[in-house]
């Protein structure tokens, strides 16, 4: 196992000189390993608790009584596991309610959710892997800690493969419609940039380096602190656009990062995270940091609805939002300047004098991933595949892919695509006013089964289908394994694509 590294001995500086250079209580707090694990279970805990808190319909019970239950209660086991982040149960305990909340709402679209969900089951599979081959529960969470590293860092790669990867396409490159121009207007239009054609070609261009830097530097020990540089900002400031809820992804990828750093940023982070509580006198997990956290939450949200006044006619769901938006501007601000600060004092990085031999199923885990990514090249799903608002368009037989302009399906679910004329659901008619908007047949089937009373007129091949009932469908009718895991957007033909999930 790899021993943890001494931290460089300073006299204790002042004021601004913190920031570069390690105070005494740093210096002075011994670390494992494992401490490694301490960080990421905060970090960790934070991007739970944002995940579940995206859910606003389903918290307020809509989606039922046991789906709700259970995102609440992963949300307190979110709160207690970042105000006690050494207890590995509770690591474990967020780990199933999280899984547990993933399997009870499928099929699930959110490319995030599905990351988390791998990291989860990498980390139950890990602690019931450490719990039958190890003893003592110091060494189990050493073993753990590196069990998880492996997957967090391959996870996070394949993250950034599919972002470059599903982008390079004519939608994304087109200023007008690409998801980079929807993330980067509303941030410059304070600054009457937010039509400035050369920052619309910057953006589209910076999502490409940037997530190419990150990449190459994950897997780059000796500049790993460049990637980070590169990245933590980036994904610091894309929820802040508002364009969406952004704050879980993000979250998301401050916490794999934890497990990705090299084992003395972590350790140094831990350290600096234990000098900055003993700076603040009698902080410490219980009901006082209930009360705290309990505190911030209703300051955010009293100055969100005090700054609301400025906004009539916002909805209340947009309120949520802000109040977690402005948490995380604290939250992770902090902890990006923490971040970077632990890479930066840490240099040059040790290499580890062993390395240490990993189960099989520690890769597999990523593997599943990467493979199921290519589902929309392959006619499957075209949601949970990290194509989030990539611009990317592959139904029909066609693609707008600059590699696969037919792509080479396997499957003949993307084939089969109808044009929606009707319908007695007020939603899918609503969408049905669009000429350019389609579903897949599937997703017809979708909505048919199960709702005797629900009809959809639709066109497929030139021929039209009108009042399609369950009773009267022709189509394939899915299983229930279909059903569950296969999840497909609705179609946009409009050229260029336009941007969306």
């Amino acid at each position: 196992m790899t021993s943890a590294v001494a931290a460089p001995k300073h006299a204790a500086p002042m004021g601004l000189a913190w920031l570069f250079h390690p105070s005494k209580t740093e210096v002075d707090v011994g670390t494992r390993p494992s401490d490694g694990l301490v960080v990421f279970s905060v970090m960790w805990g934070m991007a739970m608790m944002l995940s579940a808190a995206s859910l606003m319909s389903l918290l307020g019970g809509h989606e039922g009584l046991l789906p709700a239950a259970v995102a609440w209660l992963a949300i307190a086991n979110a709160a207690l596991l970042v105000m006690n982040p050494r207890k590995t149960r509770l690591l474990a305990s967020l780990s199933l309610l999280m899984t547990s909340l993933y399997v009870l709402r499928l099929p699930v679209s959110s490319n995030n959710q599905t990351i988390s969900l791998f990291m989860n089951l990498g980390i139950l599979a890990a602690l019931a892997n450490v719990a039958l081959c190890t003893r003592g529960l110091r060494h189990d969470r050493d073993a753990l800690y590196e069990q998880l590293r492996v997957i967090a860092r391959a996870l996070l790669a394949i993250m950034y493969f599919y972002g470059v990867f599903h982008k390079i396409n004519t939608g994304f490159l087109n200023p007008v419609t690409s998801c980079a121009t929807a993330l980067y207007t509303p941030l410059a239009r304070p600054f009457g940039l937010g039509e400035n054609i050369i920052g619309m070609y910057a953006a589209i261009a910076a999502t490409f380096i940037v997530e190419t830097i990150a990449i190459v530097f994950l897997y780059w020990r000796r500049y790993f602190w460049v990637g980070l540089l590169v990245s933590l900002p980036f994904h610091y400031v894309i929820p802040i656009s508002g364009f969406s809820w952004y704050l879980d992804f993000s979250s998301l990828v401050f916490a794999l990062y934890m497990l990705s750093v090299p084992r003395e940023v972590s350790a140094g982070l831990y350290a600096t995270g234990v000098a900055l509580m003993r700076r603040v006198p009698k902080l410490r997990p219980g009901v006082t940091a209930v009360i705290a956290l309990g505190a911030s939450l209703a300051l955010a949200a009293v100055i969100v609805m005090a700054l609301s006044n400025w906004f009539p006619g916002r909805k209340d769901s947009l309120l949520w939002h802000s109040v977690w938006l402005l948490i995380w501007a604290v939250f992770g601000g902090i902890s990006m300047l923490l971040i970077i600060r632990a890479a930066l004092l840490e240099q040059p990085y040790e290499v580890p004098v062993t390395r240490i031999r990993q189960p099989w199923w520690v890769y597999a885990i990523p593997a599943v991933l990467f493979v199921s990514c290519m589902s929309p090249y392959v006619g499957l799903k075209t949601e949970s595949s990290i194509a989030m608002f990539s611009n990317l368009h592959t139904e029909g037989g066609v693609s707008n892919h600059l590699l696969f302009a037919k792509p080479p399906y396997l499957f003949d679910y993307q084939s089969r695509v109808v044009r929606v004329l009707d319908s007695s659901d007020p939603v899918v008619r609503a969408s049905a006013t669009n000429p350019a908007y389609g579903l897949v047949e599937h997703d017809v089937a979708l909505r048919l089964l199960g709702n005797p009373g629900m009809w959809i007129s639709y066109e497929e091949d030139g021929q039209k289908y009108l009042r399609v009932t369950e009773a009267t469908f022709t189509g394939h009718r899915p299983s229930w394994i279909e059903l569950k895991l296969l999840d497909f957007k609705p179609i946009d033909w409009k050229r260029p694509k336009v941007c969306t999930h």
